[in-house]
């Protein structure tokens, strides 16, 4: 019997921690925000995405990989482009909550502004994990079309009404893929 190389073992899983359970509901994501179905029926996993305001959750969601899929499809091209370059350039090989994935600011630089944690979940286990600071947030907002924003508006008040207009939680990177 032979062994398998390194690269072929399956990522390093860690049970989804507190911080990314829904906060609303009190306990782990079980549906996927926008079409509801259970996010442990997705064999290709899910996404959760939080932002802070210091210690306060200014929203959340959980997105099985279809819908996330769908929803980054429907981005403009012009926005697709311009997310590719912005990450091309500004993505780290950091993966966890004490750096941002875009840029060299630490969780202690930003725990008291806002910022926004993702987890790439498979069941009951988080595979894959990234910070993101607010000042990245912004900058990917800013490169965004009137396109894509309309996309996100309609995605904000379909499931989160009272979430002020001019939030724009876009997300940090491409979502690597979950077996």
């Amino acid at each position: 019997m032979s062994e398998s190389p390194p690269d072929s073992e399956p990522p390093e899983k860690e049970p989804i921690p507190s911080v990314l359970h829904s906060f609303y509901e009190d306990r782990p994501f079980v549906s996927c925000t926008r079409c509801g179905e259970s996010l442990k029926d997705f064999e290709d996993g899910f996404r959760i995405s939080k932002n802070f305001k210091k210690d306060e959750v200014i929203i959340e969601y959980a997105l099985c990989m279809p819908c996330l899929n769908s929803m980054l499809d429907e981005a403009s091209e012009e926005s697709k482009q311009r997310l590719a370059e912005f990450q091309a350039e500004h993505y780290r090989e950091v993966s966890g909550f004490n750096d941002c994935a875009l840029c060299p600011k630490e969780f202690d630089q930003v725990k008291d502004a806002e910022y926004g944690l993702v987890g790439v979940c498979h069941g009951d286990f988080m595979v894959d994990s990234a910070m993101i600071c607010h000042g990245c947030m912004e900058a990917m907002s800013e490169i965004m079309s009137e396109e894509t924003r309309r996309t996100w508006d309609r995605f904000r008040e379909e499931n989160f009404p009272g979430v002020p207009s001019d939030f724009e939680p876009f997300p940090a990177r491409p979502a690597p893929s979950v077996i």
